[in-house]
């Protein structure tokens, strides 16, 4: 009996002492953006830029900076070929278009397409789901 107790003892590795759990601190509860434009409006570069400001709080000129180093920095990826994941909304990339047949709707004659590049958006399954409104 003894002898098993032994055995019993050896086989089993006493529990690891776990580390006390870090508490994860909050992330800052994100602002509302607040938008004046209303549905079939273009809004305007100066309009968003003002918007960018009021939601960071901080001056347009300083958001103009930002907004526009964020697009330089973007746009050089996509020439470099990459996808470029933008948040919840989506990705942008270059597609390339093969070389074609199409026909010429006039006429009806056949005409050779040259292959082309393309700027391609392809939106994030969030904002799809946003935009159909959860149907």
């Amino acid at each position: 009996m003894a002898r098993k107790a032994a055995v019993k003892k050896a086989g089993k590795k006493a529990p690891a002492k776990k580390a006390p759990a870090k508490k994860a601190k909050a992330a800052p509860a994100a602002k509302a953006v607040k938008v004046t434009a209303t549905a079939g409006k273009t809004v305007t570069a100066s309009a968003l830029l003002q918007s960018v400001a009021d939601h960071l709080g901080v001056k347009k000129s300083e958001a103009k900076a930002m907004v526009e180093g964020y697009t330089d920095v973007v746009k050089a990826y996509v020439m470099k070929g990459a996808k470029v994941k933008i948040g919840d909304i989506g990705m942008i990339m270059i597609r390339a278009r093969k070389a074609r047949m199409g026909r010429n709707p006039q006429t009806g004659e056949p005409v050779k397409i040259k292959a082309s590049k393309k700027l391609a958006f392809r939106q994030s399954a969030v904002m799809k789901a946003q935009v159909m409104g959860g149907r």
